[in-house]
């Protein structure tokens, strides 16, 4: 059984997990999020901050016999807000360093020049 991230190296909340595994019949899902009950299907989505995702796979035979394996995923899902605020300083600051110019950070007011990163890149 295999827990599927979605593509990152960020998570947004919102996207999904899928869980899939392999069984005759084919299996039913459960999962659950932090010890609560969570979807029934073979997706979850992730909620923003870190969790720990549990995805259960059960195999259901004739006369009522099961058979059932686990899958735990821990994933870190982050506000999608700061992921548009991440994206939209970095292409600031690359363009700040591709026209010369000075970047001042909103956030703290650090400096980032192009001059002041050149000795990195020798």
């Amino acid at each position: 059984m295999v827990i599927n991230l979605p593509d990152g190296p960020e998570y947004t909340a919102g996207d999904e997990l899928t869980c899939s595994s392999n069984g005759y019949p084919a299996p039913t899902y459960a999962w659950t999020v932090d010890g609560v009950d969570g979807s029934t299907t073979s997706t979850q989505a992730l909620q923003e901050g870190a969790s720990t995702y549990i995805c259960t796979a059960t195999v259901t035979y004739g006369g009522g016999a099961t058979c059932s394996e686990t899958e735990t995923a821990t994933v870190t899902a982050y506000s999608k807000y700061k992921t548009q605020y991440n994206r939209t300083v970095t292409i600031l600051m690359l363009m700040a360093l591709y026209s010369n110019k000075t970047w001042v950070s909103p956030l703290n007011s650090s400096h980032l020049s192009a001059s002041n990163l050149s000795p990195l890149f020798y």
